[in-house]
């Protein structure tokens, strides 16, 4: 891109069924494509050994998400009664945003309502999904860490999410790694391109037209 023209970063919101690959899909992008990166959720969650502040999670008390939430300072937020809060900080995604970088968040279809209602067409969701969910199953009990258990409420789960795909942007069908991989490089890389992500673009224009 000229060095006249300058783009303001989008938010690529990831959807899937537990199962659905978009974790190694992400993985992938992140180490394939230049000014994109996962964004650092907050949680009140407490810090296992190894994890990193700002890098894993940002760390915060009970206390300083409520308040967080009183100033607004979420994109979207999961404000449970049981178990740990996670949210999207505003902050450090527009910081972001800012630099030119785009931001991959992994989200369901609930968190993907709210960033819409905040940030409109800075965000393109992507559901991921299973060729069907038989192969989905089958890819659960291969990597063998739920209980049968878990394993039919994440498939009760899958069948939700599945039907979601309709509010979405895009779906990608993550029958082979490497086309989705490609599938959603070729999303990302198109919507860089969009006309209302480029700064001074105007001006780049008015030189060209000058030079002739």
């Amino acid at each position: 891109m000229s060095k006249g023209i300058k783009r303001q970063g989008l938010m690529f919101i990831f959807s899937a069924p537990s199962g659905g690959g978009k974790s190694s899909v992400i993985k992938r992008l992140l180490s394939e494509l230049d000014n994109l990166v996962h964004s650092v959720s907050v949680t009140t969650r407490a810090k296992r050994d190894g994890e990193v502040e700002g890098k894993d999670y940002y760390f915060v008390s009970e206390e300083k998400f409520k308040e967080m939430i009183a100033q607004k300072a979420f994109y979207e937020y999961v404000d449970s009664d049981f178990g740990p809060k996670y949210g999207t900080p505003k902050g450090a995604v527009d910081k972001l945003l800012c630099e030119g970088k785009d931001v991959i968040l992994d989200l369901d279809y609930p968190g993907v309502v709210q960033l819409r209602a905040l940030a409109g067409d800075r965000i393109k969701a992507i559901c991921f999904l299973p060729p069907s969910l038989a192969i989905l199953r089958q890819r659960l009990v291969n990597r063998g860490t739920d209980s049968p258990e878990v394993i039919e409420k994440r498939m009760s789960q899958a069948e939700k999410r599945v039907k979601e795909c309709v509010h979405y942007d895009y779906v990608v069908v993550n029958d082979d790694l490497n086309t989705a991989v490609e599938e959603a490089k070729a999303i990302i890389l198109a919507a860089r391109a969009e006309r209302r992500t480029l700064c001074g673009l105007d001006d780049f224009v008015n030189q060209v037209v000058e030079k002739k």
